[in-house]
């Protein structure tokens, strides 16, 4: 809540407080008091349009404004409020406060709290990245399944075809899973392979060398791993069961900064002298 610390004493206003003026003082205050209100409401909206990603135009419309009643007298006011849904969700980017799950915005159980593809504004949660992350994963838990009953169902003698692997069956692509990996809960890719024709290549090549030594493995061959040099387990969703949101909605200085814009003495001797020219022109 901000009050009005208003000096009526300045040499404009007290110049336009005749007889006339001092009876329209009070419409001219309830003016100036709505006018301020709702400075102050386009500016808070202007800093949720500048801080919310890709904001509906419910979050947009949060304010209310309440107008003033000029008889009222020492009791005027006029406020700004919020609405009592988007106050629900907004509170914590305005706040900072700690997300529980459940807390409005959040999930039912662990919340969202980093993808390696953020939106842009920083923040975890990117739609149409976690739409297609969490669908992969989906895709992939359905193909390992169906690709385990193929290899139960495959009892014949020989070497497991390479179609029955999931290393053939995904083309050597880094598969994903959900896990907890060093204590972090989420969504994680595993590291890159070597295709066979490529690792077999550059086998070859070192094979090639005068004063080469194979090192063979324990299958025969080269003990040369699968795993690409530097390609390691990549976080794509992390999740925690609580997350302090940043500060992303700056309310307070949105709201004193719309407050210093109106509430000038300039201003109100606009509304003083609009009241007495509606007073002298009334029917």
């Amino acid at each position: 809540m901000v009050s009005v610390a208003f000096n009526f004493n300045g040499p404009l206003i007290q110049r336009e407080l005749d007889a006339i003026g001092r009876q329209v003082f009070p419409r001219a205050l309830a003016q100036q008091l709505d006018d301020t209100a709702f400075v102050v409401g386009r500016k808070v909206q202007d800093e949720i349009s500048r801080s919310v990603d890709r904001p509906r135009p419910f979050t947009l419309r949060p304010m209310k404004v309440t107008r003033a009643k000029w008889r009222d007298g020492d009791r005027m006011f006029a406020s700004v409020d919020m609405l009592p849904t988007q106050a629900d969700y907004l509170y914590f980017p305005i706040t900072g406060q700690a997300r529980h799950p459940g807390d409005p915005g959040t999930a039912r159980t662990d919340i969202l709290s980093y993808s390696a593809t953020p939106s842009a504004f920083g923040g975890a949660f990117n739609k149409v990245q976690f739409k297609r992350l969490t669908k992969r994963a989906k895709d992939e838990v359905i193909k390992r399944s169906a690709l385990r009953a193929q290899r139960s169902a495959s009892q014949g003698p020989g070497r497991l075809p390479r179609s029955l692997k999931w290393v053939g069956a995904s083309r050597n692509a880094p598969g994903m899973f959900w896990g907890v990996v060093n204590g972090t809960h989420g969504l994680w890719q595993r590291p890159e392979r070597y295709g066979n024709a490529e690792r077999s290549g550059i086998i070859n090549a070192a094979r090639s060398q005068p004063g080469h030594i194979s090192t063979g493995g324990r299958r025969g061959g080269s003990s040369m791993p699968w795993t690409k040099p530097g390609s390691t387990l990549k976080l794509l969703l992390a999740f925690q069961p609580t997350v302090r949101t940043p500060v992303t909605i700056h309310y307070d200085d949105a709201l004193h900064a719309g407050y210093a814009q109106a509430m000038t003495e300039a201003n109100f001797v606009r509304a003083l002298q609009a009241k007495k020219t509606w007073f002298i022109n009334r029917p």
